[in-house]
């Protein structure tokens, strides 16, 4: 027989840590309480590790035993002077792993008083079982602005519609709870990584896209896994799961290039299917060798990145408390103009307009058409409901919720507030190497890096290297006069303006890979640009958005220039096509038509 262990942490319903509990062990199969398991907690409310029988681990890997139950439960029991008797507590025990279950016991009505009073006067309010606070002391901040990770996360313990309680929880402990309720703790490290991080940026998606609140509902996110993640509240946790937990919290997935927290879908791939991630296949990929990221992408897409960030807050609804009208300005307004703007593309009755902060009169009509069409008192204010019913149908056209997102663009420009410089990480990295990699095409002392969102030596080398072409200050720093020049050379690139170098150094050397719908990088780039060039002589050529990103609009570019020059028109640059635009673009150049 294997066996696990438990460990039990016992407060009081004020988290101050309760010394002595004694804490007795049933088996829950037979009912059998085992005598030689009691033990008692310790001045921090933990008890010792209690070692019990349990099933071997081999049928928690086996994704077929439909017949063994993977791990044993048993029941346990609190007492102490003065409290009231926790009992009916079930835990779950696996081979080889800790199991951690958190308990809180409440006072006796009769001696509430004296012994709450006693339990303050300890002095032990800050040991709070020997954490540190779930997260850091942060302001309020809004969200759809940027990615957030929240203080506390509340669940509605059933479907969206059932009258089911309400429960606010910090964000470690839902994770928590969710990782030890959907995987199992004794899979391979990297298997438990990768559905903990798709775990981390499901919810953070549900949060960022006020998936339930923009709906009148007063909950972020429901426990039912018919639309949710599995939650299950006051539950046993896992060591294993816990410790992954506590390092990466604050990272999410994301598209390269977008904002927003991928809605990583994902199914167990036993009892049910989906388009998304398999939670019994990433064991199978794990034990291939792959890590979490490769497993990561290999269920949604090369340009997959595991983005981190600080900005830990309490989260507030993104409404901004009053209502925006004609004559206001700032932040708030501009959002609400480009989610118009957005969805004006599939109502083209709203109309268009100037995103430029400032409500007036254009602005105030464009308000009054989404009014009308989504049956709303059509006054040109946008109060609550206008707010949430804006970013409802924002977060549906743009499928931000979806496997299909179009995605949050990254590439607004803000400078991300602080320098950026060897050792940073995260999705302002991903942008300003992406800045780089444009660089890369037209300034010649620059080369591409890797988007991987780490600020490591050579992404260092290669600012120094920009910043001394445009005679910056050499430090390696992107500051915000760095940054600034980086963003406008990617405006005067991306818009086709005067770009400040002549003219942008062009290699005929084939990129060894045929790039494809979904290829991103600076060689999609570069046939970008030579498919524009060229589209100034053959006009049946659709100009593009050079933005090193392989889309259905380059896809249609390449077909037309193959039909032209009688290639086997699959939308594939391979090596025939790659040659022949070099070898167009640069005959067009030589006779001077472009």
């Amino acid at each position: 027989m294997a066996t696990g262990f438990l460990q039990v942490m016992v407060t009081t319903q004020t988290a101050i840590p309760l010394e002595n509990v004694k804490i007795t062990v049933i088996d829950s199969a037979s009912g059998k309480l085992l005598a030689d398991k009691t033990v008692y907690t310790d001045s921090s409310g933990k008890s010792p590790l209690i070692e019990l029988e349990t099933v071997e681990r081999q049928y928690t890997l086996d994704r077929d035993n439909t017949t063994v139950l993977p791990y044993k439960n048993y029941d346990i029991v609190t007492e102490k002077e003065f409290y009231i008797r926790g009992e009916n507590i079930s835990v779950q025990i696996y081979d080889g792993q800790t199991t951690v279950q958190t308990v809180g016991l409440m006072p006796r009505p009769t001696d509430f008083g004296n012994e709450f009073e006693r339990e303050l006067n300890r002095g032990d309010v800050q040991k709070l079982f020997d954490v540190q606070p779930d997260l850091q002391e942060g302001t309020n901040d809004y969200i759809l602005q940027r990615v957030v990770i929240p203080q506390s996360v509340t669940v509605h313990l059933g479907r969206p519609d059932a009258r089911r309680q309400n429960v606010t929880v910090p964000f470690r402990t839902y994770l928590k709870s969710v990782a030890a309720s959907e995987i199992y703790p004794t899979w391979p490290q990297q298997a438990l990584r990768a559905n903990i991080h798709c775990q981390i940026s499901f919810v953070l998606n549900r949060i960022y896209t006020e998936w339930y609140r923009s709906r009148g509902y007063n909950f972020d996110i429901t426990n039912s896994t018919s639309f949710d993640q599995k939650y299950i509240h006051n539950r046993a946790t896992f060591e294993s799961t816990d410790k992954i937990v506590d390092e990466i919290f604050n990272t999410y997935v994301t598209r390269q290039y977008n904002r927003e927290p991928y809605f990583t879908e994902y199914c167990d791939g036993k009892q049910v299917t989906c388009r998304g991630l398999k939670q019994w296949g990433t064991v199978d990929l794990a034990n291939q060798g792959m890590d979490a990221l490769e497993i990561i992408r290999y269920y949604y897409g090369d340009d997959i990145q595991i983005n981190e960030t600080n900005n830990i807050a309490n989260v507030n609804s993104s409404y901004p408390g009053t209502a925006l009208r004609r004559g206001d300005t700032g932040e708030n307004v501009r959002i609400i103009q480009a989610q118009l703007n957005r969805i004006s593309d599939n109502y083209p009755a709203i109309g268009k307009m100037t995103v430029d902060g400032i409500f007036g009169p254009a602005m105030e009509e464009r308000v009054k058409n989404f009014q009308r069409i989504f049956n709303l008192t059509a006054d040109g204010v946008v109060g609550k409901s206008t707010w949430y019913k804006i970013s409802y149908i924002y977060v549906a056209v743009k499928k931000l919720a979806e496997l299909t997102s179009e995605g949050e663009t990254i590439q607004d420009g803000a400078y991300p507030g602080r320098p950026l410089r060897q050792g940073d990480r995260g999705l302002n990295v991903v942008i300003m190497q992406y800045y780089l990699g444009i660089a890369a095409e037209y300034v010649p002392t620059v080369s591409e890096v890797a988007l991987d969102g780490v600020f490591g030596s050579g992404t260092r080398q290669q600012v120094i290297n920009f910043q001394r072409y445009y005679n910056l200050t050499a430090d390696g720093v992107v500051g915000p006069a760095t940054w600034e020049k980086m963003y406008r050379l990617f405006l005067s690139v991306r818009d086709g303006v005067d770009t400040p170098v002549q003219t942008p150094p062009q290699s005929a050397e084939y990129p060894g890979t045929p790039l494809r719908l979904g290829s991103t990088g600076a060689n999609v780039s570069r046939a970008q640009n030579w498919l524009n060039a060229i589209s100034q002589v053959y006009t049946q050529i659709p100009t593009l958005n050079v933005d090193g990103r392989y889309g259905p609009a380059t896809q249609s570019a390449v077909i037309v220039f193959q039909q032209i020059n009688r290639l086997s028109a699959d939308g594939v640059v391979g090596r025939q096509t790659w040659n022949r635009l070099y070898s167009v673009w640069q005959d067009l150049v030589a006779d001077g038509l472009i």
